[in-house]
């Protein structure tokens, strides 16, 4: 994805720390503005791609803003992929980020919403809406007992040069340490390179060799604690923040997360994108060149976690 000229606007200066830091880490350049009136400034100024939108802003002009993102001269229209990409983010805001809902209101399979949110770019949206919520009754004080991985799957995405694949693993193990609210809970999680399979053996023979699953077999989350973005009396809305250790390479993240309690147990699923080059790891374009895995990967994380008997 190249990258974008990002103007974030939003009234409270934690989340637009939390924007800018997000976005700069997948390489876009940031402004950021706490109100309407410098937003439309900013605008002025050519370059900007893309407005991160607090529409709950009191006192905010939206036809100001709309006059300064849209020239009053309706020009040449839009392409049908400006139109595609406008459709698409929409659908995707409506669903909350459920990628699967999407495609069925689009009429279009799983996969092709993947493809095209990957060509245009809209995984990093995806991440920015669910770090969006509002606070909900999960935000406030509320214990986390300890607990263990009871069944998991690990997968993702994959793009090549011959098609999309997904590689997928079930062999995942880990544990809680649980805590008075959210943010002092640790962990980790952890699954074996060698288990991922892909529906084909060759390429999960590539995959283990660019991976050096011999050397770095383990794919391994470590937990420092959730912030709460939103939620209800059961489940929230939440960035988990950690290290994720793949290849050798150990890299500080914020992924988007959602924790459900279903009585003893507690559902954690977090959908994120990844550059395979940030791992170190290569190798995976064979027959000079005609068979080529592209870097950018989606990953996706499924848990159920069993709390300790007290």
């Amino acid at each position: 994805m190249k990258p974008l000229h990002v103007l974030v606007l939003d009234r409270s200066p934690e989340r637009r720390s939390e924007f800018v830091a997000l976005l700069r880490s997948a390489d876009h350049r940031v402004d950021a503005v706490s109100d309407g009136a410098s937003a439309v400034e900013s605008l002025g100024v050519t370059g900007i791609d893309a407005l991160l939108l607090d529409l709950g802003m009191p006192g905010l002009d939206l036809p100001a803003l709309r006059s300064a993102i849209f020239s009053p001269d309706p020009g040449e229209p839009e392409s049908l992929e400006a139109a595609e990409r406008r459709h698409l983010a929409l659908a995707l805001r409506h669903t909350g980020g459920n990628k699967r809902k999407a495609a069925h209101l689009l009429g279009i399979s799983r996969s092709t919403l993947l493809n095209k949110v990957r060509k245009y770019g809209l995984s990093l949206l995806l991440a920015c809406h669910v770090v969006a919520g509002n606070p909900g009754l999960w935000a406030q004080a509320h214990p986390i007992p300890s607990g263990r991985v009871a069944t998991g799957m690990l997968s993702f995405d994959g793009h090549a040069s011959v098609g999309d694949f997904v590689g997928t693993t079930k062999s995942v193990s880990g544990q809680i340490t649980g805590g008075a609210d959210l943010g002092a809970v640790r962990g980790w999680v952890e699954a074996p390179v060698r288990t991922l399979t892909t529906g084909n053996g060759k390429r999960d023979r590539d995959l283990n060799k660019s991976m050096e699953s011999s050397k770095y077999p383990n794919i391994r989350f470590e937990l420092s604690g959730m912030t709460p973005r939103g939620g209800t009396q059961d489940s929230v809305v939440a960035v988990l923040h950690g290290a994720l250790v793949i290849h050798g390479v150990t890299r500080k993240v914020d992924l988007p997360g959602t924790l459900q309690i279903q009585g003893s147990r507690a559902r954690v699923r977090s959908d994120f994108p990844l550059r395979l080059k940030d791992y170190r790891i290569g190798g995976l374009s064979k027959m000079l060149g005609v068979l080529k895995m592209y870097d950018g990967i989606e990953v996706h994380v499924d848990l159920l976690f069993e709390f300790d008997r007290t």
